[in-house]
C-alpha cells in the first residue's frame, strides 16, 4: 500500500519494510536489558578521546574475591576503539594484583584472561578467536590446574602454567573499562564449570540461587538505578554512563521487527535494528528517550504519516505533593525518587534542569521576578510589554556572575517558580491557578543533550519535534534536520545550543526554533557548505549581553599560509528572527543570505541583525532581507578592525535599528537599499579600519573603490571616499548615481525630505511607540489603528520612480552570477518603465517579495489584515507558502466587497493583484494554493485621495524644481513670496465616476493677508512632475493653462475649506488644480502633503489630517455594477465567482429572452444538491448566490462540485471548489 503523509509541506511514502515505532506496544512487550558501554556519557556528552571511554559497572570492594573459578558473559564487541579493552576484572591496579580478569584484544578480534597472585600477572591471550562480528558468549576457568577459555559454549584454549598459583585476594571491581559494545547475562562461580555446563546453562536465565554462583547481573536495574546482583550477596553494581538498553518480545511477536503487527516500542529500540538505508516511521505521542550513536549512517528517523511525535527530553515524575508554607507563600514541595525515575525510563537521572506543570513551562527562581517568558508578547523594543524579561533586560545569571544562581529556594517567591533541593531531592513549586501540581502533570527535564551523533553521515530527521534537549552532531556529513520544531533546547543551567560541529553538507529546513535562553538556538561550527532554509527563531533568546545569534562559523579548511585556504560557504534563505533579546544571524564565510527577516531584536550590544566579520564579509552576498526594530544595534554589518572586501548587498531594508549599514573595508557593491529612522546612521561606509585586499597590512583608506547606487537614506550617511556619495548634500551628484539622500532635499537647510512621504504604506518607528508615548508627543495617537504595514513600494507619483540606474545582473533581468549566482531563473527582475526605481521594490512590479519564514499556508498580507485608509488603487500582496520546488505553483487570489467581486488565479512568483476599489469600503480576500487558504484578510479603504505632487512655485521663474519637503503650499503675490501660485495634481481612480460630486479640501496654514480672494483653477497640463526632468519639472513647464473653478474668500487657520470641483472634472485619471491670488499683496498659505510631525528625535509621522485631498459624495457616485445592464445576445452560464470559495460563491448566466430557469448543484458522484428553480426569468444579465447549503440547508463538505444552467434548450455545466 502506497500513502502519501503531508507534514508542514512535504510528502513522506510509507513502504513495507520501513520500521514503524510505537509507544503504545510497550504494554503489550515484556523487555530484557542488556549493557550499552560507549563513549558518551549519561547526559550524551561525548569522551571517546584516543578510543578511551568513561562507561564502566562498579562492583566495588564487595565484588568476588576468587580461588577456583568461571566467569562467564554475553558481548558484542564494536570492534573500534583502543587495543585493550577490558570485559571485566580489574584494571585500576598492578597486573600482580589483578583478579581474574578478561580483555578483548586486536580490536574485538582476541581475548586475554589470567590473574595476578601478588608477586606476577598470569595471562595468554588467543588471537583470531572471534571471527565475525555478533553477540558471542565467552567463559574463562580456573580450577587450580588449567585456566581455559571458552567461546561460544566451546573450548577454544587451554593453559596449565598457572598450575597451583592462587588468584590475589583482589575482588573483581569492574565491567567494562574502555570496551565499547554491549553485554549480557554476566554469571561468577566460585568453581570452574565444565564446557558441558557451560553449554548447557550459556542461553538459559537463572534464578541467581544456584549452587556456587557467587554474582549474577541479568542486566536488570533496582529502585536505585543500580545493576542488580540476583545472588544472595547482592553486590549491586554502581553504574556509570552505561546504557541500559532494552529487547522486547511477547508471545505474538516473539521477534519484534518494526513492522506493523509487531513494531518497536522505542526510538532506540529501533535504532538497535536499522540498518544503512532504512526509514523510521515513529507513531504518535511523546518519547522520553535520549539518543547516542557513533559510526551510525543511512538512517532516516521521521513521523509517520499524520502523527505528532515528540522526541521529549522530560520525564513524568509521579511524586507526592504537599502544600508548603514559604516565607508566607503557600507554595508546594515533593520528594523525587530518582532511583524510581531512572529505572522506569531506564536512563539516569541526578538532576532537574527545567519543570512543566500541564505541559506550561515554569521559571527558575530569580531575585527578579517576571511574567512567563513563554506568553506571546504583545510589545515591542520600543514598547516592551511591561514585567517581562524584554522590558527588564536582565543578564543571563547562568553566563554572568550576578551574585546568585537560577533556582535557589530563598528566591522563590512569586507564581510560576520553582526551586531544587538535590541533597534532599526536594522539589518546590510556587503554581499558579490552574497549574497545581499532582502525581500525573509534572514533567522534569533531567539532562542537557537529547539527542548526540558522532562520524555518522547521512542521518536524517523530519517531521518531529524536539522538546527540551538538545542536539549535537560532530563529524557528521550530510546531516539533514527537516519539517520539525525545537521547543525549549537551552534553558538556564541546561545552556548547551544545538549544534552542527565539523562535517559537511548540513541541512537545517522548514524547522521552528521557540522559548530558549541562554545559548545560540542552532550553530553550524566547522560544517562546511551548510544551508539554512525556511527557519523560525522565534523568542530563542530572553536575557540580555547573551549574544546567543543562530550562526555558522568557521567554515573552512586549510590555511592562508601555505595557501590550502578553501571554504564551504553557507546559504541562509527565508530565515526569521523575531522576539528575541539577542541580534540576528552571525553568517560565515562566503555566505549568501537571502529573504531573511529579523525584526524585534532587543539586545543591547554592538551587534548586527545580519553579522559579519571582516574575513566573512568577502564574496559574500545579502539580498532580499528585511532588517527592522533592533534599536540598539545595527541592521547589517560587515566588521573587524581590518575590513573585508568584494561584498554584495542589494535589495535589503534597514530600518528602526541604532545604525542602518555598517559595511567597512572596500570595493563593496551597496546597491537597491532602503534605510531610515535608524538613531545614528542610516548607511555607514567608513573611510578607516582597513587594511588592503588582504587583511594584513598597514592601514589605508577604505571604501575607495565601494559603489553605493539606487538607495534610500534618510538620517546621517557616511560615505567620503564613495564616488557618487562624497558630495551628498547635492541633489545632482546622488541623481548621477540613482541614490536618494533626505537630508539633501532640504527646504532652506531647516528642513529634509522622509522616506514616508515617498513609499506606499511603510514600517513606522513611531507605530511601534506606545499610545501613551504617542499622546505625549503629539497629544494624540495619530492613526484611527496602529496597525504596522511592510509595503515599501514607491508610492504613485514618487519621485523615486524611475530616477535609478540600470546595473547589470541586479535590475536588467538577466541571471549573472555575482558573488553568488540567481537562486532561481528571473530571480534578479528587470525594472518596470522607463528606467529602474530607487530603493528595493519596483512600482508597478507583479512581483513583491516577502522575505522570512514561509508558512504552510499563504501569509503576510499587504496591506496588513485590518488596514484603514488603503489607497483606492492598490497592489494587494502575500507571501507563499513554503515549498522545496515552486514549479507549476499557482495562487488563486478571491477578493469581494462594493463594486468588486472577483478571482483571480497567478503563477509562482507572481504575487501581486492590482485592484480598483470604492472610497470608505471594507473588502474581504483570501489567498489559495494548492487549497490551501491564508485565511480571511480585510482592509477598509480611504474616504479621500491625496496629491501625488503639490508645490508652489515662482511663476516668473524657469528652472528645475527638485522635490522639496515644504509643509507648506504658499498663495502669494506680496513679499516675501511674489508670484507664488501652488499646483496640485492627482489621480482620479475609475471607480469614481464624474458624475458623482467632488470636493477639494485644504487646510488653512497661515494668513498673513487675504483682501480679495483665492482662485482656484483647474491646470490643463497633464504629467507635471517634481523630478529632474527638463521637459515636465513643474519649474519649468506653461503654468498658463488655467481655468477657473472657484474663489475662496473667507480662510481661518487650522480649519479646512472645501471647493466643489465636479464641473472641472470630466474624465478619471489625472487632474490638477492651481492656487493664485487676485490681489497682488495677499498671501496666505496651505498645508501640503508634506506636513508632517515630529517628535523630540526628529522621527515623523505624516499629518494627513490637513493634507489637502479629494473627496466623494457616497450618494452620488455611480460605480459600475456587479452586472451589465442591458439584454445579451446569447445564453450563457458564466464562472463562479470567487472560485475556490468559502463559504459564498455567485453564480451568473445571461438570458437573451424570457425564461424558465433551472440551475442545479451536483457532488462529484453525480448526486444533487441543491436546485434552485426561476419560471418566467425576465431576459437579462442574472446571478445567484450559494452559501454552500443543500435543499434542506444544512451545509455541504468541502469538495468539488458541479453546477448545471438548463434554459430553453440550452444547457451548460462547470465546476467549482469548496474549501473549508
Amino acid at each position: 500500500m502506497r500513502v502519501i503523509f503531508l507534514f508542514l509541506y512535504t510528502t513522506s511514502i510509507l513502504l513495507a519494510d520501513d520500521l514503524i515505532v510505537d509507544k503504545n506496544y510497550l504494554y503489550e512487550y515484556q523487555s530484557d536489558n542488556f549493557l550499552r558501554f560507549d563513549y558518551f556519557d549519561f547526559d550524551n556528552n561525548y569522551y571517546g578521546i584516543k578510543g578511551m571511554a568513561r562507561d564502566t559497572i562498579s562492583l566495588g570492594d564487595g565484588g568476588p574475591v576468587f580461588e577456583n573459578f568461571t566467569v562467564e558473559l554475553w558481548v558484542r564487541s564494536e570492534q573500534k576503539g583502543i587495543n585493550n579493552q577490558l570485559l571485566l576484572g580489574n584494571s585500576y591496579v598492578e597486573g600482580k594484583d589483578r583478579s581474574p580478569t578478561i580483555f578483548t584484544t586486536d580490536k574485538g578480534h582476541s581475548i586475554m584472561y589470567g590473574f595476578g597472585n601478588g608477586s606476577t600477572y598470569y595471562y595468554t591471550k588467543k588471537d583470531s578467536v572471534i571471527s565475525t562480528p555478533g553477540w558471542h558468549h565467552i567463559a574463562y576457568t580456573y580450577d587450580g590446574t588449567n585456566s581455559q577459555l571458552y567461546v561460544d559454549g566451546v573450548k577454544v584454549d587451554s593453559t596449565d602454567k598457572y598450575k597451583d598459583q592462587t588468584p590475589q585476594s583482589t575482588p573483581i571491581r569492574s565491567i567494562g573499562t574502555n570496551f565499547f559494545g554491549d553485554m549480557d547475562e554476566i554469571r561468577m562461580w566460585k568453581v570452574a564449570r565444565t564446557e558441558a555446563e557451560i553449554f548447557a546453562d550459556m542461553n538459559k536465565k537463572l534464578s541467581g540461587n544456584e549452587e556456587n554462583l557467587v554474582a549474577y547481573y541479568p542486566m536488570e536495574v533496582n529502585n536505585k538505578y543500580q545493576l542488580t546482583d540476583l545472588t544472595p550477596k547482592q553486590n549491586h553494581g554502581m553504574i556509570r554512563d552505561v546504557d541500559v538498553v532494552q529487547k522486547f518480545s511477547s508471545n505474538n511477536c516473539p521477534t519484534v521487527d518494526g513492522s506493523s503487527s509487531c513494531p518497536y516500542p522505542t526510538i532506540n529500540s529501533a535504532m538497535n535494528d536499522a540498518k544503512p538505508g532504512d526509514k523510521i516511521l515513529i507513531k504518535e505521542g511523546r518519547y522520553s528517550e535520549s539518543i547516542s550513536r557513533l559510526d551510525y549512517n543511512n538512517v532516516k528517523i521521521e513521523a509517520y504519516p499524520d502523527h505528532d511525535v515528540m522526541l521529549d527530553g522530560t520525564v513524568s515524575i509521579n511524586a507526592k505533593w504537599e502544600p508548603y508554607d514559604h516565607n508566607g507563600h503557600q507554595i508546594y514541595k515533593a520528594v523525587l525518587d530518582l532511583g524510581s525515575i531512572s529505572k522506569k525510563y531506564m536512563m539516569q537521572v541526578d538532576s532537574v534542569y527545567s519543570v512543566f506543570v500541564n505541559n506550561r513551562y515554569m521559571i527558575m527562581s530569580m531575585p527578579t521576578n517576571f511574567k512567563n517568558p513563554t506568553d506571546p508578547t504583545i510589545g515591542n523594543p520600543r514598547d516592551p510589554e511591561p514585567g517581562t524579561l524584554f522590558e527588564l533586560g536582565l543578564r543571563s545569571p547562568v553566563k554572568y556572575d550576578l551574585g546568585y544562581q537560577p533556582g535557589e529556594l530563598a528566591n522563590l517567591d512569586t507564581l510560576e517558580e520553582w526551586s531544587y533541593d538535590p541533597g534532599s531531592q526536594t522539589l518546590y513549586l510556587y503554581p499558579s491557578p490552574g497549574y497545581i501540581p499532582d502525581s500525573t502533570n509534572v514533567r522534569i527535564r533531567t539532562r542537557k543533550i537529547m539527542v548526540m551523533l558522532r562520524d555518522s553521515d547521512n542521518i536524517e530527521f523530519r517531521n518531529l519535534h524536539f522538546f527540551s534537549g538538545s542536539l549535537r552532531t560532530v563529524y557528521c556529513d550530510y546531516f539533514v534536520i527537516e519539517d520539525s520544531k525545537f521547543s525549549f533546547s537551552s534553558d538556564m543551567k541546561a545552556n548547551l545550543p544545538n549544534q552542527v560541529r565539523y562535517g559537511e553538507y548540513g541541512i537545517l529546513r522548514n524547522t521552528i526554533f521557540e522559548n530558549m535562553n541562554s545559548s545560540a538556538p542552532w550553530q553550524f561550527s566547522s560544517n562546511m557548505y551548510p544551508l539554512i532554509e525556511n527557519v523560525m527563531f522565534n523568542k530563542t533568546e530572553w536575557f540580555r549581553g547573551s549574544t546567543s545569534y543562530p550562526m555558522v562559523g568557521t567554515n573552512y579548511r586549510g590555511a592562508v599560509k601555505d595557501g590550502s585556504l578553501y571554504h564551504g560557504g553557507d546559504t541562509w534563505r527565508y530565515v526569521t528572527v523575531k522576539d528575541v533579546f539577542g541580534a540576528g544571524i552571525f553568517a560565515g564565510y562566503r555566505s549568501l543570505v537571502e529573504y531573511g527577516r529579523f525584526e524585534n531584536l532587543y539586545e543591547i550590544i554592538d551587534g548586527s541583525g545580519v553579522q559579519r566579520n571582516g574575513a566573512s564579509s568577502e564574496y559574500s552576498t545579502t539580498r532580499y532581507s528585511w532588517i527592522i526594530n533592533g534599536p540598539d544595534m545595527n541592521g547589517m554589518r560587515w566588521n573587524s578592525a581590518c575590513g573585508g572586501t568584494y561584498a554584495d548587498a542589494h535589495h535589503v531594508v534597514s530600518v528602526g535599528n541604532r545604525r542602518g549599514f555598517r559595511l567597512k573595508g572596500d570595493y563593496h557593491d551597496a546597491l537597491h537599499l532602503l534605510t531610515y529612522e535608524n538613531s545614528n546612521q542610516d548607511i555607514s561606509l567608513p573611510a578607516g579600519k582597513y587594511c588592503g585586499p588582504d587583511r594584513q597590512g598597514a592601514a589605508e583608506p577604505g571604501n575607495v573603490n565601494s559603489i553605493l547606487m539606487n538607495t534610500i537614506t534618510e538620517n546621517g550617511i557616511e560615505c567620503a571616499n564613495v564616488p557618487g556619495c562624497k558630495d551628498n548634500n547635492k541633489p545632482e551628484s546622488l541623481e548621477s548615481t540613482g541614490n536618494w539622500f533626505a537630508y539633501a532635499f532640504n527646504y532652506n537647510k531647516k528642513t529634509w525630505g522622509h522616506v514616508m512621504h515617498h513609499l506606499e504604506n511603510p514600517w513606522s518607528l513611531n507605530r511601534a511607540k506606545s499610545d501613551e508615548k504617542l499622546e505625549e508627543l503629539y497629544g494624540e495617537v495619530p492613526w484611527e489603528k496602529k496597525i504596522q504595514n511592510y509595503d515599501f513600494r514607491p508610492k504613485k507619483g514618487s519621485i523615486l520612480i524611475d530616477a535609478g540606474k540600470v546595473i547589470e545582473g541586479i535590475n536588467d533581468g538577466t541571471d549573472k552570477t555575482l558573488n553568488h549566482k540567481p537562486s532561481f531563473p528571473g530571480q534578479n527582475r528587470k525594472y518596470v518603465g522607463a528606467a529602474p526605481d530607487v530603493g528595493p521594490y519596483e512600482y508597478g512590479d507583479s512581483v513583491y517579495w516577502i522575505p522570512g519564514y514561509r508558512y504552510p499556508h499563504p501569509s503576510v498580507p499587504i496591506p496588513s489584515n485590518g488596514t484603514v485608509n488603503v489607497p483606492l488603487e492598490y497592489g494587494l500582496a502575500w507571501n507563499y507558502p513554503y515549498k522545496k520546488d515552486y514549479t507549476a505553483t499557482h495562487a488563486i487570489v478571491a477578493i469581494s466587497g462594493p463594486g468588486l467581486v472577483e478571482s483571480k488565479t497567478f503563477k509562482y512568483p507572481n504575487n501581486v493583484m492590482f485592484v480598483k476599489l470604492r472610497p470608505g469600503s471594507t473588502y474581504h480576500w483570501s489567498v489559495y494554493v494548492d487549497g490551501v487558504n491564508g485565511g480571511k484578510w480585510s482592509f477598509t479603504t480611504a474616504d479621500e485621495i491625496y496629491p501625488i505632487n503639490d508645490r508652489s512655485v515662482d511663476t516668473t521663474k524657469h528652472v528645475i524644481v527638485p522635490e522639496k519637503p515644504r509643509n507648506d503650499l504658499t498663495v502669494s503675490n506680496g513679499h516675501p513670496y511674489p508670484n507664488h501660485l501652488s499646483f496640485l495634481r492627482f489621480e482620479i481612480p475609475p471607480t469614481i465616476d464624474q458624475n458623482a460630486t467632488i470636493k477639494l479640501n485644504l487646510t488653512t496654514q497661515r494668513v498673513t493677508k487675504l483682501t480679495e480672494g483665492i482662485v482656484v483653477f483647474k491646470f490643463n497640463y497633464k504629467g507635471w512632475n517634481e523630478k529632474f526632468d527638463n521637459k515636465n519639472n513643474i519649474g519649468v513647464i506653461d503654468r498658463s493653462l488655467l481655468t477657473p473653478i472657484d474663489t475662496i474668500f473667507s480662510l481661518k487657520v487650522d480649519s479646512t475649506i472645501s471647493v466643489d470641483v465636479s464641473s472641472a472634472i470630466d474624465s478619471i485619471g489625472e487632474v490638477s488644480f492651481a492656487l493664485s491670488t487676485m490681489d497682488n499683496t495677499d498671501n496666505v498659505s496651505f498645508y501640503s502633503k508634506e506636513k508632517i510631525r515630529l517628535d523630540e528625535r526628529g522621527d515623523a509621522v505624516n499629518h494627513k489630517k490637513v493634507w489637502p485631498n479629494l473627496s466623494f459624495d457616497q450618494n452620488k457616485l455611480a460605480i459600475h455594477d456587479e452586472l451589465p445592464k442591458g439584454v445579451p445576445t446569447d445564453f450563457a452560464l458564466h464562472d463562479n465567482y470567487p472560485n475556490p470559495f468559502n463559504p459564498t460563491t455567485t453564480l451568473r448566466f445571461d438570458l437573451p429572452e424570457i425564461s424558465d430557469v433551472r440551475l442545479t448543484i451536483y457532488n462529484v458522484l453525480g448526486k444533487r444538491v441543491k436546485s434552485f428553480k426561476m419560471q418566467n426569468t425576465p431576459a437579462g444579465y442574472h446571478s445567484i448566490r450559494w452559501d454552500a447549503t443543500n435543499d434542506f440547508g444544512s451545509p455541504v463538505s468541502a469538495g468539488v462540485y458541479l453546477y448545471q444552467f438548463q434554459a430553453k434548450d440550452f444547457v451548460k455545466t462547470k465546476k467549482m471548489i469548496l474549501l473549508k
